[in-house]
């Protein structure tokens, strides 16, 4: 047996081993930090016997975060400063338009501030200016008159002074209260505001395309102990910090937060925490680790470097095809097809079940089902791409293009260049644009239709077809929203 496992029993008196663990795991092995956080969470009078039933990392997490958010007896005065915070959170001023989603709760969720659930302005405490102080505090508003006086009583200066808003004061004085364990633990498990962008996607997507750096998101749940592992060990990794400065804008989002919840409607994800790399010009997830999984450091920066020679946002670089995963919907199958799928899956049970005792079944070798086929959408499969104008009028001709905004772009292609390169160029001309200029976003399906042509029909199903061989020559073509 470990000698800190054995030191950590003798001192505490718990018989076992298993709690003994989880402490110094979460601990990361330190063994005055897990006997003074063991001596805390359990008093004497009810400490842990070995009848008590074992509790794993995430459980121990837990229990900790319902101490650090349990509500004692809330005074009334504290409920209302609480309902008036989360009003204004939620408030919509019709008169500035939309709240803009760069505040604390847009990036943190709106679950109580803990030391598992920590916000960026810990971090500016001290600074002379909180952007994201909150300016409809009530005793905000006022500014304190300083009477500077010299030796004989006179004045001689008069200052005003913006006194601190409660919401700071209230900030200060939680972190006061805090003991020194919690101290310690708040800074084992700090989330890493030194290489956060405190911004929404979109804003990042701007920043990304100005610097030419790709967008890296983490989406958090702060319940889930893998989380809090992922802050403790990966992202205050210094070589991890350094290779997240140079190449990327680095988002972390709560899965509950408005641009947590966002990211999730528009990007499946399967467990927490989530790690993926999106491109700033197109919006498409080009890499994303598996789900639920802490990388270690020296297996994330290997993984991140090989992305990055591989992938570039340098104009005409060609990036390699990335294919996405695709979930098979039983409910979008028809019923041949969901009894074909039904059988396999059988199949695959049974022998998971039997093992090597192939007497008790039928042999399971010679029955082959094929997987239901799943339509590539052709859409997402074409990529964004900027395109060069030809410079031989003979072999090329000029297609105008009309956009739902009403604006228009006419450009040359080779009578020999295939219909697909079209949609490369109108992706890649949506991504440099938000939306108002054209009339329709950057991550937006559109259907592409040759007004020119009595048949109208979408040429989506002309991918492979040459411009001469569509009838494109001098063609006004229509870019509708799908």
């Amino acid at each position: 047996m470990d000698d800190t496992i054995n030191t950590f029993l003798a001192v505490t008196g718990v018989e076992d081993e298993e709690i003994a663990k989880q402490y110094l795991n979460v601990t990361n092995n330190d063994l005055e930090y897990a006997v003074t956080l063991y001596m805390e969470s359990n008093p004497p009078q009810s400490a842990i016997t070995n009848h008590e039933p074992e509790v794993d990392d995430q459980e121990l997490v837990q229990r900790l975060q319902n101490e650090e958010y349990g509500e004692p007896e809330v005074r009334e005065a504290d409920a209302n400063i609480h309902r008036h915070e989360t009003l204004i959170d939620t408030f919509d001023d019709p008169f500035q338009g939309p709240v803009n989603l760069n505040r604390p709760t847009d990036i943190f969720g709106s679950g109580r501030v803990g030391i598992f659930n920590q916000r960026f302005y810990d971090e500016e405490q001290n600074s002379s200016e909180d952007p994201y102080e909150e300016v409809h505090d009530e005793e905000s508003d006022d500014q304190d008159e300083v009477l500077v006086l010299d030796s004989d009583g006179e004045v001689i200066e008069t200052e005003r002074q913006r006194p601190q808003s409660r919401r700071r004061l209230n900030r200060t004085n939680r972190m006061e209260q805090l003991t020194s364990t919690q101290r310690r633990l708040a800074n084992l498990f700090r989330p890493p505001f030194d290489i956060m962008s405190k911004v929404n996607i979109d804003t990042a997507k701007q920043q990304g395309r100005r610097d030419k750096k790709w967008i890296l998101i983490n989406i958090q749940n702060f319940s889930e102990f893998s989380c809090q592992v992922l802050n403790r060990d990966l992202w205050s990794n210094s070589s991890v910090k350094i290779l997240v400065n140079e190449n990327f804008i680095f988002l972390q989002y709560q899965h509950d937060s408005p641009n947590g919840a966002s990211y999730s409607n528009f990007y499946s994800i399967d467990d927490y925490p989530h790690i993926a790399i999106l491109d700033p010009l197109t919006g498409e997830r080009v890499k994303k680790w598996k789900d639920g999984i802490v990388p270690t450091p020296e297996d994330w920066i290997e993984e991140t470097n090989e992305f990055l020679n591989n992938f570039s946002l340098n104009p005409g670089s060609s990036n390699p095809v990335v294919t996405h995963e695709r979930k098979l919907d039983p409910d979008a199958m028809s019923e041949e097809q969901q009894i074909e799928f039904a059988m396999k899956q059988s199949i695959i049970d049974n022998r998971d079940k039997d093992g090597s005792n192939e007497d008790k079944s039928f042999n399971n070798e010679h029955i082959q089902v094929d997987e239901p086929d799943v339509e590539i959408d052709q859409f997402d499969s074409v990529e964004s791409r900027e395109h060069t104008e030809p410079t031989v009028p003979s072999d090329s001709t000029r297609i105008q293009v009309r956009f739902p905004s009403g604006k228009r772009i006419i450009h040359r292609f080779l009578l020999n260049e295939k219909v697909v390169t079209i949609f490369q160029w109108l992706k890649f001309i949506l991504s440099q644009s938000d939306g108002s200029e054209y009339g329709i976003g950057p991550n937006d399906r559109f259907i592409l239709s040759n007004i020119s042509s009595k048949s109208n029909k979408s040429l989506l199903e002309s991918l492979d077809s040459t411009v001469q061989e569509t009838n494109l020559k001098n063609a006004s073509l229509l870019i509708e929203k799908e």
